[in-house]
């Protein structure tokens, strides 16, 4: 992996992470149903474990590039639907949906990072889709894991 490209991952992985968990630690102390709060804690984890992905690759650690791979994965699926949803996104993100029930395509770019989930929501309609930068890193990322040796 080229420097610039370290550095370029490094930084959307920690950067993204960091900003990530400093919003979420904030909607942690505004007034609002536990219940949220505690729903909240592990997509807080997982801009800790973004931070911690993007340290270890600006350092050039052992298995950062794994470990980044994994990050970014989380990273792809979108879904929203009355029983439940879930989106994740730290440093950027390109997400493209799709919407059964009204037949449309519909798209969402992002600079920074994002979280959302729900339960048992029963006005949210069926969206799936998936986020196309997550996804190119991923490849990206399963390339270069490839081209390494055992």
């Amino acid at each position: 992996m080229h420097l610039w490209q370290r550095r370029l991952f490094g930084v959307l992985a920690l950067g993204g992470s960091f900003t990530g968990l400093a919003v979420g630690l904030a909607l942690l102390l505004v007034p609002g149903g536990i219940l949220n709060k505690i729903l909240s804690l592990p997509l807080l984890a997982m801009y800790v474990w973004g931070m911690i992905c993007g340290l270890r690759l600006l350092e050039g650690r052992d298995e950062a590039l794994r470990s980044n791979f994994y990050f970014w994965l989380v990273q792809i699926p979108f879904l929203t639907s009355p029983i439940a949803g879930y989106s994740f996104s730290s440093g950027a993100s390109l997400y493209f949906m799709y919407q059964p029930s009204a037949s449309t395509w519909n798209y969402f770019a992002g600079f920074g990072s994002q979280f959302s989930y729900s339960l048992l929501q029963t006005d949210k309609p069926f969206v799936a889709g998936f986020n196309l930068f997550a996804l190119a890193v991923c490849g990206y990322l399963f390339f270069l894991l490839r081209r390494l040796p055992p």
